[in-house]
């Protein structure tokens, strides 16, 4: 399961950069109370799953309330954004056109702003800090749209201190003209205590001298998440790399990277330096602080206690009254900046409301920007997240600890569905999900025929409603007409014909080995082989022995070679012929259009019957348990996700399609709308509307055409529910298969031993 990872430039999925796009927005400046935050001092899990902190009465007579406050009507667009360590708030922001520092006391609603007198067509890129508490400003000054071709003209640093005052500029002269010059940007920015600055241009870091010469440069490969000090002075970069999380030191001898030593485990988060200690990180949500000859982090807090969603943080510090500052920018709100204050209060300060428990094998982050909006804005009910296991533990061991709750009296309120191991049926079949017909008849403003109807019939079966997704994507196979033709479906016959007419050396679609594609095919197709309400099934009538024939025309088993040449080039010279990919977006439907780099098909996989398009729900998407005690608050939870107000501001870039009509229209329309930015003339100038990139690869997308609308249209009418296979059938096949793959059994053979096993399954369980 490959997570998306929010960066402070946008947002990495599937190995594309999705830059973020920031907008203006009118909204009042507020300040609310979670009053229900329920977190514990020290009542979180470590990292090996032990509880951390102090313990006894402080857990039980004290909870962290957080109060929040926007800081987008401070100005029309917050920039950058960093937390002091003598409890003020910085960041620049853009004001009448110009570029604004604003210093302001934390809880207090008025800023001090400082016009920066930039040179014309120079902008902040990055904020930082030096080891004496000053400012850093990382400036860019670009000619024309940087977002569309624009070239670099200038990087330079600017030094300000806390009250705004320049105390340096610093201007970097030819250093990063070099680079390329449409899509540089500074991601993070320091100064260490012997003066040199460090600047990191999301795979790149560089070492400046004080003067603005280059000392010398470590180039990463992967983007870098967090660039810091340690209360020591020692700089270190936190990135996902291809052996996995990584966090290394700056070596001055070597001029290169060495790995942190510590016996602590560090995975993927959010990390900066500490203050009193040398790391203050956030890790699977939970907030801790450490020095390196530490055995063990010590847990502060979980940020989703307190309503706060830490793939979102951009950064958080402890300040010197022992209150914790959060800053954090929602991607699904339109790049919304928030500030967070926790303070520690006693227990009976803090209204209780009724809980609901959010059952899953993993949170994604939309999930919990959804969890986290529900629970601000509700003063009734709380959802909090009960996750079975952690990466630590075999699969079947969780799925054996989510199955007991679910079947059990106590078990939770609301199911995750989108990484449920169980299908629909076997849910339905257990009797542990509600049909969600009744709630959704009276409820007096969500009304079914509002809703995107092939996605809403999704998650039916037998007559009843027992699932909704906020939203969706659709999972295509991708190729160029030249090779799949322009056809909406194909067989499995034309899709071994292409197999046959490349030469072995090709790859037909990248990384898919014969079981998976096997699996895939029997979960299109099992309702050619499968009766479950008669408690019958047919292997043996030709077409599981179509499918065996087929997937066995792809390797065995397939290695990810890092050093290898991209997708891209693979495409473009020959290497691969077909991608799998879900669309989510009216922009990534024309990015893969640009990849293959002439006409398109998003053909679909190959059945005997009907679309090979998979629905794929890329949103929240929940049941409610059968036995929950709190029926309606599970629907107000449901409800507000499909709200238009939520489904208008879905992540733009990966969030999904929206299943209420009214947004997938508005988006859809506004998808073929130029979009313009003004020049430093005043004129106005055509411009992307969003920019994807990976490895060398960069694509500026502009306004569809209604041909390319259309065909999304199309797409979403036609595509399939993507119904998880019985998990025990799955295996079956498999197992079975594997000796007609190696060559001992025939397809005949395997066939019969599938029949004899399903259904001798069926029998017992009907």
């Amino acid at each position: 399961m490959q997570k998306n990872r929010i960066l402070k430039n946008g947002i990495l999925k599937n190995g594309i950069l999705i830059k973020s796009r920031q907008k203006k927005r009118s909204k009042r400046l507020c300040v609310s109370i979670a009053a229900a935050a329920l977190l514990l001092l020290g009542g979180c899990g470590g990292p090996d799953g032990e509880q951390a902190g102090t313990a006894g009465k402080e857990q039980e007579d004290y909870v962290y309330v957080a109060e929040y406050q926007s800081l987008d009507d401070i100005c029309d667009t917050v920039a950058t954004t960093v937390l002091g360590n003598d409890g003020n708030v910085y960041f620049t922001g853009i004001r009448d056109k110009e570029d604004v520092f604003f210093a302001m006391k934390i809880g207090e609603d008025d800023a001090k702003e400082v016009p920066l007198g930039l040179e014309k067509g120079m902008h902040v890129s990055a904020m930082g800090k030096d080891t004496e508490g000053n400012l850093l400003l990382g400036l860019i000054r670009y000619e024309g749209d940087p977002e569309s071709g624009g070239t670099l003209k200038n990087v330079a640093i600017q030094k300000i201190s806390p009250e705004g005052e320049k105390l340096e500029f610093v201007d970097t002269g030819n250093a990063f003209l070099k680079k390329d010059s449409s899509s540089f940007y500074i991601s993070d920015l320091l100064q260490d205590k012997e003066g040199n600055y460090y600047i990191c241009s999301g795979k790149d870091i560089c070492v400046l001298r004080s003067d603005g010469s280059i000392y010398f440069e470590i180039p990463i490969g992967q983007y870098v998440n967090d660039m810091f000090a340690m209360k020591d002075g020692s700089v270190v970069v936190a990135y996902y790399g291809n052996t996995g999380w990584s966090l290394e030191v700056v070596d001055f001898a070597q001029k290169s990277l060495k790995p942190l030593e510590s016996s602590i485990v560090f995975d993927y988060g959010t990390y900066l330096g500490g203050t009193e200690t040398d790391l203050l990180y956030t890790q699977n949500a939970i907030l801790y602080t450490c020095n390196l000859g530490d055995e063990k982090p010590t847990a502060l807090l979980n940020w989703m206690d307190s309503d706060i969603n830490s793939s979102n943080l951009q950064d958080f510090t402890i300040l010197p009254d022992g209150r914790i500052a959060a800053v954090t920018i929602d991607y699904s709100a339109g790049a919304e900046m928030e500030l967070s204050v926790l303070t520690k209060k006693n227990r009976s300060e803090v209204p209780e409301k009724q809980i609901l428990t959010y059952a899953s094998l993993y949170v994604p982050y939309y999930t919990e920007n959804d969890i986290v909006a529900f629970n601000k804005q509700s003063d009734k009910y709380r959802i909090e997240v009960k996750e079975y296991g952690d990466d630590t533990m075999d699969y079947a061991d969780r799925m054996s600890l989510l199955n007991t709750d679910l079947t059990s009296g106590n078990g939770p309120d609301i199911i995750d569905l989108s990484y449920c191991p169980l299908s629909l049926s076997e849910l339905v079949d257990a009797g542990v999900v509600e049909d969600l017909t009744p709630y959704l008849e009276a409820d007096d403003t969500l009304k079914r025929e509002d809703m995107v109807e092939n996605v809403m019939r999704a998650y039916e079966q037998d007559g009843g409603l027992y699932g909704i997704m906020s939203c969706f994507g659709i999972e295509s196979i991708i190729g160029k007409v030249s090779d799949v033709g322009d056809q909406t479906t194909w067989s499995i016959e034309d899709m071994m014909a292409l197999v046959d007419s490349k030469g072995k050396d090709v790859e037909i679609i990248e990384y898919m080995d014969k079981s998976y594609m096997l699996t895939l095919l029997c979960m299109m197709n099992q309702n050619l082989f499968i009766d479950k309400e008669a408690g019958t099934c047919d292997f043996t009538s030709g077409e599981f022995a179509k499918m065996l024939e087929f997937a066995n025309r792809f390797p065995k088993e397939v290695d990810y070679n890092a050093n290898g040449p991209s997708e891209i080039e693979k495409i473009r010279n020959g290497q691969l012929v077909l991608i799998s990919r879900i669309i989510t977006s009216v922009s990534l439907y024309q990015m893969y259009e640009y990849e293959f780099g002439e006409p398109v098909n998003f053909i679909g996989y190959p059945t005997f019957e009907g679309s090979g398009l998979l629905l794929s729900s890329n949103g929240t998407t929940v049941a409610m348990h059968a036995g929950s005690k709190n029926k309606d608050g599970v629907w107000e939870f449901i409800r507000f996700n499909l709200s238009e107000k939520r489904q208008e501001n879905l992540p733009t870039a990966n969030g999904g399609f929206p299943i209420l009509k009214s947004a997938l229209d508005k988006e859809l329309a506004e998808a073929m709308e130029d979009e313009y930015y003004e020049d430093e003339d005043g004129n106005q100038k055509l411009t992307s509307k969003a920019t994807w990139s990976t490895g060398d690869f960069s694509v500026e997308v502009y306004a569809a055409t209604q041909e390319q609308v259309d065909r999304i249209r199309e797409m979403i009418d036609t595509a399939q529910p993507n119904a998880r296979a019985d998990q025990k059938i799955s295996e079956i096949i498999n197992e079975e298969a594997q000796a007609y793959f190696d060559g001992q059994k025939s397809m005949e053979d395997v066939a019969a031993l599938v029949q004899n096993r399903v259904q001798t399954y069926l029998s017992e369980t009907k």
